[in-house]
């Protein structure tokens, strides 16, 4: 019994004699390196060829118009912001949101079937209505079971969202509930 402490504590005395408790024996990260001089820092462009003044591969009618040359302090211009806000879209927000109770034992049998009320619902609130940008996010957010409670949120364009979007998302809920019981009705 004594030698085994004895072996134990010796080998414990080499082991600490060969670590070392100075931290500054060990390499220094040397400070104060300049890492902009690097050649990888600099910005580089290499231009092959000269920019070309027209465009080659338009039509002679396109080629015709001259664009005006841009400000200091632009770099985008448009001539009717009015048309380029339809081609460049809408902020989409958030008009409703709805929480369908699938049932404690909810699975993927239900969660199928609420799918494809889901859909049916999407398509026919935008027969109906077509709002723009009208479109839907789902989440899971039941307690013990994710698939019992889930969450609808109906999401259109702003603009469809100031003239519609009570009108789309009540259809669009109304909707999902019906569908949902009768597929459910429908697959028992």
């Amino acid at each position: 019994m004594k030698i085994r402490v004895i072996t134990i504590l010796l080998l414990a005395g080499v082991v600490c004699a060969c670590s070392t408790t100075d931290y500054r024996s060990r390499k220094k990260v040397t400070q104060g390196i300049d890492y902009s001089r690097y050649p990888g820092n600099e910005i580089y462009y290499e231009f092959t060829s000269d920019i070309p003044t027209e465009p080659s591969v338009l039509t002679e009618e396109t080629i015709s118009q001259q664009a005006e040359p841009l400000g200091e302090d632009e770099d985008f211009t448009s001539e009717n912001i009015a048309s380029t806000y339809g081609n460049y879209g809408d902020v989409v927000v958030n008009v409703a949101a709805h929480k369908f109770k699938l049932g404690p034992s909810a699975s993927r049998r239900e969660m199928a079937v609420f799918q494809k009320s889901l859909d049916k619902a999407y398509s026919v609130a935008l027969r109906k209505y077509r709002p723009v940008g009208f479109t839907y996010a789902m989440s899971s957010v039941g307690a013990v079971n994710p698939l019992s409670d889930i969450e609808v949120r109906c999401m259109l364009s702003e603009k469809s969202a100031n003239d519609i979007g009570q009108s789309t998302c009540k259809l669009f809920f109304e909707t999902i509930s019906s569908s949902y019981v009768e597929l459910m009705q429908e697959a028992k």
